[in-house]
This record gives structure tokens, C-alpha cells and sequence, in this order.
């Protein structure tokens, strides 16, 4: 699938569940943040997993930590006129489901608690890039 026919997915809310892995986010958050600054893409970043989580019957499966910080790690990670394929062999840890690039910044125990999944909550290890 191209990018573009990538994103028209996502956007129109085509994938089933079984399409919305952790490596379908990460290149859609990626598809955005090459396409717009980092604060237009996260907004749409946001918008489009909860409309998508909840046309798959996922609604309570959208998490505000995980999202933002995802979002600011890809954006320090991406490199002028690179591809999706290249960025992707580059960072393989971002593809990583235990969110390894995510427990540099927080404790297990943070970035999992239910006050990180309503609201964004700031690194307790260290501040994430951007």
C-alpha cells in the first residue's frame, strides 16, 4: 500500500482491528509528521486513532502518554527525504509492541496507569526530545 492509499485508509476508517497494529501506527504517525509540524500532526494523530478505535469497537483502546510521546520520539528520529522503509530499518525499536523506546522516559508503572491514559503525563526518567 503507498502512503497515500495509507493514509486514505486510516483517515476513512477502513482498517479492520487485525490492520491496526503497532507498526500501522507508527508509520501513520510517521506519514504525519512529514507532512505537517509536530503539534498539526499530533492533533491529527489524536483524532484519528480515537475515530478509528472507535469504528473497530476499541473506543477505551486510545491512550494520551503513549500517543505524545510516540509522536515526539518519531519526530526526533526522522531524517530529510528519507521513506518509510528506510526510517523504518534505521529504527527498529520503535516497532517494538513493549514500547522499549518509551521505557527510556518512563517507569513501567507511570506510562501504564490510568491517569497517563486520560492525559498526557510528563517523563519521571527522562524528558522526552522536542
Amino acid at each position: 500500500m503507498t502512503d497515500d492509499e495509507f493514509l486514505a485508509a486510516f483517515e476513512g476508517c477502513t482498517f479492520t482491528r487485525a490492520q491496526w497494529t503497532h507498526e500501522a501506527h507508527v508509520r501513520m504517525a510517521w506519514l504525519y509528521l512529514t507532512r505537517w509540524p509536530v503539534a498539526a500532526a499530533l492533533e491529527r494523530v489524536r483524532a484519528g486513532i480515537q475515530r478509528l478505535n472507535a469504528k473497530i469497537g476499541s473506543p477505551d483502546g486510545y491512550h494520551e502518554t503513549i500517543t505524545v510521546a510516540c509522536v515526539r520520539v518519531i519526530a526526533s528520529r526522522l531524517a530529510p527525504g528519507e521513506g518509510y522503509v528506510e526510517f523504518r530499518k534505521r529504527n527498529p525499536d520503535l516497532l517494538d509492541r513493549t514500547l522499549s523506546p518509551l521505557l527510556t522516559h518512563y517507569t513501567r508503572q507511570l506510562l501504564h496507569s490510568p491517569e497517563a491514559r486520560r492525559a498526557f503525563v510528563a517523563p519521571n526518567l527522562v524528558p522526552l526530545p522536542g
